[in-house]
């Protein structure tokens, strides 16, 4: 049996004027929420970290880096959000890297591009966990792939637009995929408890 937490980064401030790319840094209260999120790593005994690369996932998986220092950590980059750097090979105007800006054709090629990275990731993800013999792994992630990540489990394997069709995942929020012996599926999303003080979160859902 192998399970995967994912993880979404601590709290960042995306309110004009304030831009919405992959330089974002965490707020001081997402460095509290960081503090906390590393605590509740404590319980899950884990095996494995892996995070994106983007700064906001970097300095949470500092903090669970700080408080679990001999976990071994892993960039991949496939389970970046959705950036400029997805638009690459868009048939149109390039927008701006502030994604405030951008329109719905932007959204529609960066999120398509990203479900295949973060689905391609996802199957490199359980690889490396098979070949380590972890069983435990956490993944410290964002939004967007979580939300490719959760349908991609369930069996839905083709793109939508997700930005209509949205799973809210509060600031780090822990959820729980299992993979056992003919069986996999979702044992929890979106519990954040240990920020229940910090600021208001959704109820869990099982």
């Amino acid at each position: 049996m192998v399970d995967i937490y994912l993880l979404r980064h601590a709290h960042v401030d995306y309110t004009p004027p304030n831009p919405i790319t992959a330089h974002n840094a965490l707020t001081p209260l997402g460095q509290r929420m960081a503090l906390r999120l590393a605590q509740r790593c404590r319980e899950f005994e884990l095996d494995l970290l892996i995070a994106s690369p983007l700064r906001r996932t970097q300095e949470t998986a500092a903090a669970i880096r700080a408080t679990c220092p001999s976990i071994p950590y892993l960039l991949m980059p496939e389970f970046a959000e959705v950036s400029i750097t997805d638009l690459a090979a868009y048939d149109g105007e390039a927008p701006a890297d502030d994604m405030h800006t951008w329109e719905d054709g932007h959204w529609e090629h960066g999120n398509t591009r990203m479900w295949q990275r973060v689905t391609e990731g996802w199957e490199r993800l359980r690889s490396i966990a098979e070949e380590r013999g972890a069983e435990r792994v956490a993944l410290v992630t964002h939004g967007g792939p979580l939300n490719v990540i959760v349908r991609h489990v369930l069996g839905w394997n083709a793109p939508i637009r997700l930005r209509t069709a949205w799973l809210h995942f509060d600031y780090t929020a822990t959820s729980c995929v299992r993979y056992t012996d003919g069986w996999q599926g979702v044992v929890w999303l979106n519990d954040a408890r240990h920020i229940e003080d910090l600021a208001p979160v959704r109820q869990i859902l099982t």
